[in-house]
């Protein structure tokens, strides 16, 4: 039996994500957590249409249907960013703390290779 990783919270992968209203905008391809407070800071979107893109997982709450996030689904749909351009998602929710950082990508570790190597173990 494989041991938990600290700090990680593995439902959070392939789950159904949905908007502030409820509505479905696709799955969470995985977890970004900021490497100074260990909390999660972004989540990695997988839409509908193909596209991977990031949303903020500040005030995203884990409901029966999968996780709900605070932001509605026509802004997520709209970040231009794909999961490597942390300060351009800052830029477009107006997260002023990332945004200003221009090592932001730097700041930040993916839930998946911990818990890729938590499975193996």
């Amino acid at each position: 039996m494989a041991l938990p990783v600290p700090g990680l919270v593995p439902s959070l992968r392939e789950t159904p994500l949905r908007d502030r209203d409820g509505l479905l905008l696709g799955r969470a391809h995985d977890v970004l957590f900021d490497a100074v407070t260990n909390r999660p800071a972004w989540v990695v979107v997988g839409l509908a249409d193909g596209r991977t893109t990031l949303a903020p997982a500040a005030r995203a709450r884990h409901t029966v249907d999968g996780m709900c996030l605070a932001i509605a689904a026509d802004t997520v749909r709209d970040c231009p960013a794909t999961p490597d351009e942390i300060t351009v998602a800052a830029a477009h929710y107006g997260v002023r703390r990332f945004a200003r950082d221009v090592a932001a990508a730097t700041r930040f570790t993916s839930a998946g290779p911990a818990l890729d190597g938590a499975r193996a173990a």
